[in-house]
Parts: structure tokens; C-alpha cells; sequence
């Protein structure tokens, strides 16, 4: 994992917040602009979007967990701290199409706890936003007490703005990942794996794609994502 390192003087540059205390939205925009990754809290549920320039590729879309007996982890929530890093690094491959690979980001990382329950559990959520694209991860920080965690549902959302056509291959079939890949409206789309890659109907390219997988199980898309898409 890379060492969290705050540089207050960037935070103008590309961090900011709107909003009142009890409806805040922050943004935080890639290096050199282009792209900007907006993260609120909705009736105490997280929220994510995107933008490239000023185009909306991704409207308000939850993000969150569903536990063990239907007990979940997407609402409820205060913001109790946000920390932002620059990172603008080289790094060697051992091998591929390039030697060295420019690693140039901005990260807003954003610690939110139940507001109430007996727990109070939190959850970390990092968003990275790159000049050539977006990320963002999970993080369950140490809560204190000796539990167990036994995640059923993930209830990311990517509530595209735009219809475009889709490229892809089915999920939980027999020959797994062994399929030719399809080419379909977005609109249709079935349960997919990743990589799934979009032209969308804004001009945009889009691909959605997992990275640094630990000890979880590999993601697949559920067309439910989709149904909040805007033609």
C-alpha cells in the first residue's frame, strides 16, 4: 500500500467542498483536470459520480456492503475525517509493452462511522483520480473489538449517464472467462465480467476493469447497475 503523504498546499488545486455540514460534497480532480470524482453523503448513505472535463459519465451512484442476516454497511453514515495525497511517481515493469510506467494521482480518502447502533463500525473509502481514468477502493479500518466480517452483496453502483454499446462476456457460466466477447447495447446487458468496455453514446470510451484483488472474490457486473441509465 502506498504511504498516505498530506500536501496542504495542493489542497486548493484540485480538492474542494460544498455544501453544509450535513450535505457536503467533495471533489477532487485528477493532475491536470480532467477528470473530477464528486463524493457526498445522501440521507447518510455514500454517494460517488464522475466526470470527464465537463461531461457526466457517472451519475450519484451508492456504494456499500450487504453482511451476514441482511445487516448492512450503506447508510447511517457521518463523515468523521478526509485526508488528500498526491502521488507523482516512475516505476519498472518486469516485463510488457512499457518499461516504465508514470503513476500521477490525486486521493481524496474519506473515513466515515455509523452514527449510531452499538457498533458505530467504520468504513474508509480512497478514491484516486487520474488523468487517464478513475479509482477507488474499500478499506475496513481496525474497529476495535474482535469480529468477523462476512460480506454476501456488494452494492457498488456505476449509474452510467449515457446508453452506448458494450463489449463483453458472460458471468457464471460453465467455461468461465472462455468466451468470445459479444457486442450489445449497454442497456441489455446480462451479469458480466470484467474487463467490460463501453463506447458511449457521449463519445467516450469507457473500461471497467478490477486491480490489486485481495482476499476477496472477483467482481462481476449485475445489469441492475444499469437501470438508472439516461438515453
Amino acid at each position: 500500500m502506498i504511504t498516505k503523504i498530506l500536501i496542504p498546499f495542493l489542497f486548493i488545486l484540485f480538492f474542494s467542498c460544498t455544501g453544509t455540514d450535513k450535505d457536503q460534497i467533495y471533489e477532487l480532480r485528477s493532475p491536470n483536470g480532467v477528470n473530477t470524482i464528486k463524493f457526498e453523503l445522501k440521507n447518510s448513505a455514500p454517494f460517488y459520480s464522475v466526470l470527464h472535463k465537463d461531461t457526466t459519465v457517472i451519475s450519484p451512484s451508492l456504494l456499500g456492503f450487504v453482511f451476514k442476516n441482511r445487516d448492512t454497511l450503506s447508510h447511517n453514515f457521518e463523515i468523521i475525517k478526509i485526508d488528500t495525497t498526491s502521488v507523482d511517481e516512475t516505476w519498472e515493469q518486469v516485463w510488457g509493452e512499457k518499461r516504465f510506467i508514470k503513476n500521477n494521482y490525486r486521493q481524496l480518502s474519506a473515513t466515515l462511522q455509523e452514527i449510531t447502533g452499538e457498533k458505530k463500525r467504520k468504513l474508509e473509502i480512497q478514491f484516486r483520480a487520474f488523468d487517464d481514468g478513475i479509482a477507488f477502493r474499500y478499506i475496513f479500518p481496525d474497529q476495535g473489538i474482535k469480529d468477523s466480517i462476512f460480506i454476501m452483496d456488494e452494492l457498488t453502483e456505476f449509474n452510467l449517464k449515457s446508453d452506448g454499446e458494450a463489449w463483453w462476456i458472460p458471468a457464471y457460466q460453465d467455461n468461465r472467462y472462455e468466451y468470445l466477447f459479444t457486442k450489445s447495447a449497454v442497456s441489455v446487458l446480462d451479469t458480466v465480467h470484467t474487463p467490460l468496455t463501453i463506447k458511449s453514446n457521449n463519445g467516450l470510451y469507457l473500461s471497467f476493469h478490477e486491480a490489486n484483488l485481495k482476499d476477496f472474490a472477483s467482481t462481476t457486473i449485475d445489469p441492475n447497475i444499469w437501470n438508472s441509465i439516461e438515453v
